[in-house]
Parts: structure tokens; C-alpha cells; sequence
């Protein structure tokens, strides 16, 4: 039976290919989407899951909610990464009846369908998440499941030599969710840095006969052409990553530990691992993972044709 999966995004590029991959995996649900700011201001995340959904031709869509935006001055967004529209600049309209509701109500939807069979995967800032504990303390435990992409454990971060990009834009709400006690595990820096794409990889999907496919292999050139991060002809996939750890579990080691997260300063976004007795403050930290075998299961679900080497 397919897990019931809510996705909640700041939708940049990485993020469109985790999205792809829980509509086109039979062993994910997707029930719904939530925006939240991050890559692009919110009103652009909002829309690009609209964009997303509506390229990919779904026959129904999952219901869609505007989430929240960060307050803090000074941040950035990424579109040297991403685009200005957040999507690899691609030309990709809006639906005109788009009226997505707001995170709070879908959220309470979702779980109170759902229950404990809900798995949450946060692959943006955790803005959203930290409004829900502060606001609904009693919410969000009583989803099954949260995965996080975020935070850059033992490696230097993405954006700061300390933090990765997703936490520094909203450190005090990672710091929240971390220490809430729920049942979170948290995809890091330290292993999406190692799963990366090249030409190799995004010929398949633009040879395929996967609509799909070709579309990403479309977004994703515009990442590939830009100097960041894993480098010039290397798009990192970061977030599918995190969704890959529930759809293929023997592909990952963890740990638990406990994980503390710096909420201001020049650090802010730093997070530490802790050692302590106090279990109920401990998260899964995802440690490791099959880069061979994650992309050829991604490529396979992607372009929906079984590859033989």
C-alpha cells in the first residue's frame, strides 16, 4: 500500500525532482503540497508547485497550500542555483483558477485523515513546521513520520562555512522542530553532497519517453551551468534524496543522536551533534548512502523504464 506523503517546499529545482519522483513512484501517495519561502519568495514557491503540476499533465492534483515566508532582513534567495523564476527558467504558466489554501488547514486535513500513516517531508526551510509546534503543539505529533532535508552535520555548509542553506535561512525554526520531540529524521548536507548528476545521467532522462523525464532534463540544465556547489556539469539532487530514504531504506545507514542548531550570530544555521542520556532529544540523522544504486533507482522511476547494464 503507498505511504501517504505531504511535501512541503520552498520549490526550486531539486525540489521539482523530488515532487516528480513521489507522483511517479507507486510506492508514495502524494496527498499534498505545501509552500514555504526559501529558493524564491514565497508567492514564486507557491506558484512554481502550481507550474510543476501543471507541466507534468496530472489528471488530479494533490491539494496545494500557501505556507509561510521568513522575516529576517538580509536573506537571500538562489536564484544562481535555481533561476530567477526558481525553475531552471524554464517558460512555464500558471494556471489561472490556481486558489491553494492555507498550510495550517491542509496540515490538519492531512493528519487528521491520515494519522500516524502521514510521513511529512520537509525540503525547504522548516518555517512552517516551527509555526505549526508553536502554534499546534498537539499537531504535529500525531503525524507517522518527518523527514528533513537540512543542515550540514560534520561538512561545511552551502551557504556560510557553517550552515547549509535551508537552516540558515531560518535557523530558529530548525532549532524548534529539532527539539520538539517529534518523530523527525534529518537528510544532511553531508550525504546529498555526495549524490550528484552529470550529462550522463540527464541524457537518460531527456532520451527517454518519459514526459516527465525530458522536462526535468530541461530544468536541470540550468543548475549544471552554473558554478556551485558540487561544480560546473554536476546538479546535486539533494532533495529526492530525502524522499528516497522512504521509499528505499536498505540504500541508507543513521544514527540518532541529538542535534543542536545555532539560532543567531555569524554561526547561525550551525548545527552540532550532542551526546546525552535524554532520548526524547534525539533525531535520526541519515549517515551514508548507495550513491551507485539511488540514481539508477531514480532514473528508473523518473523515465519509468528499467535500465539494463
Amino acid at each position: 500500500m503507498a505511504t501517504p506523503v505531504l511535501i512541503d517546499t520552498d520549490m526550486g529545482v531539486d525540489d521539482a525532482v523530488a515532487v516528480a519522483l513521489a507522483l511517479r513512484s507507486g510506492a508514495i501517495d502524494l496527498v499534498g503540497v505545501a509552500s514555504v519561502e526559501g529558493n524564491v519568495p514565497l508567492a514564486q514557491a507557491t506558484a512554481n508547485v502550481a507550474r510543476l503540476l501543471a507541466a507534468l499533465r496530472l489528471p488530479k492534483w494533490p491539494p496545494v497550500a500557501r505556507g509561510l515566508a521568513q522575516v529576517a532582513p538580509g536573506l537571500e534567495y538562489s536564484a544562481h542555483v535555481h533561476g530567477p523564476d526558481g525553475m531552471g527558467n524554464l517558460d512555464l504558466a500558471t494556471p489561472e483558477a490556481f486558489a491553494p489554501c492555507g498550510h495550517v488547514e491542509l496540515y490538519e486535513q492531512l493528519i487528521g485523515r491520515y494519522g500516524k500513516s502521514l510521513v511529512i517531508l520537509a525540503i525547504g526551510p522548516l518555517t512552517n513546521l516551527a509555526a505549526l509546534v508553536r502554534e499546534k503543539p498537539d499537531l504535529l505529533v500525531r503525524a507517522g513520520q518527518i523527514i528533513i532535508m537540512g543542515g550540514a552535520v560534520w561538512c561545511p555548509g552551502n551557504v556560510t562555512k557553517d550552515a547549509e542553506f535551508n537552516f540558515y535561512r531560518d535557523p530558529a525554526a530548525a532549532a524548534s522542530v529539532l527539539s520538539a520531540g517529534l518523530p523527525v529524521t534529518v537528510v544532511p548536507l553531508d550525504v546529498t553532497r555526495q549524490v550528484q548528476m552529470d550529462e550522463s545521467h540527464v541524457a537518460r532522462l531527456s532520451r527517454s519517453r518519459s514526459s516527465t523525464a525530458e522536462l526535468l532534463a530541461r530544468m536541470i540544465r540550468f543548475p549544471m551551468e552554473q558554478s556551485v556547489d558540487g561544480g560546473r556539469g554536476t546538479f546535486l539532487v539533494h532533495d529526492a534524496l530525502a524522499l528516497g530514504v522512504l521509499i528505499w531504506p536498505s540504500l541508507f545507514m543513521r544514527a540518532r543522536m541529538g542535534l543542536d542548531v545555532t539560532t543567531d550570530g555569524k554561526q547561525a544555521g550551525r548545527v552540532r551533534p550532542t551526546v546525552g542520556k535524554d532520548k526524547s532529544r534525539q533525531v535520526g540523522v541519515v549517515i551514508s548512502v548507495n550513491v551507485v544504486d539511488f540514481l539508477e533507482n531514480l532514473l528508473e522511476q523518473l523515465c519509468q523504464e528499467r535500465f539494463v547494464v
